[in-house]
């Protein structure tokens, strides 16, 4: 149980820094980490069910979440989007793996899904630290990358 207070505690405090400080991209995505929290949490918790086959829910909830993620990555100018989308595709590849040995142990089909979002939570929270530094350094901070740009690039 103290793990659950535990992220939810690092959670909020993430989420809500990126939230006040960030730019766009940083709010996009602590809203979708939010959301994503807040629908997981939402489906029913069977103690002799759960983690014992891939919840199809769950998965849904992180593909949609990947969707969002995925987006933002390509769209924003900064770069730790990209790292934070990597970071999901390795949940959904734990649902996989699931899928692919069901023998797999529960507790470790579950730790290794809940493991993963400690370090996109830290990602969030540097790009929000990183934009803000870069708002006062520089004035301000462009948070989505122009389609200008990318036609240079070709």
């Amino acid at each position: 149980m103290i793990h659950i207070l535990l992220f939810n505690a690092v959670l909020v405090i993430a989420c809500g820094y990126a939230l006040i400080v960030g730019g766009a991209p940083e709010r996009l995505t602590a809203a979708t980490f939010l959301f994503g929290a807040a629908a997981t949490f939402a489906v029913p918790f069977q103690p002799r069910q759960s983690f014992y086959a891939v919840h199809g829910v769950i998965l849904a909830i992180d593909v949609i979440m990947l969707a969002v993620l995925v987006a933002i990555a390509l769209r924003a100018d900064r770069y730790w989007p990209l790292y934070v989308s990597s970071l999901h595709l390795i949940t959904i590849a734990i649902h996989g793996v699931k899928a692919y040995e069901p023998t797999l142990v529960p507790w470790m089909y579950a730790a290794a899904s809940a493991k993963i979002a400690y370090p996109m939570l830290l990602l969030l929270l540097i790009g929000a630290v990183r934009h803000r530094d870069r708002r006062v350094r520089f004035g301000s901070d462009p948070d989505w990358s122009s389609l200008d740009t990318i036609e240079d690039l070709r």
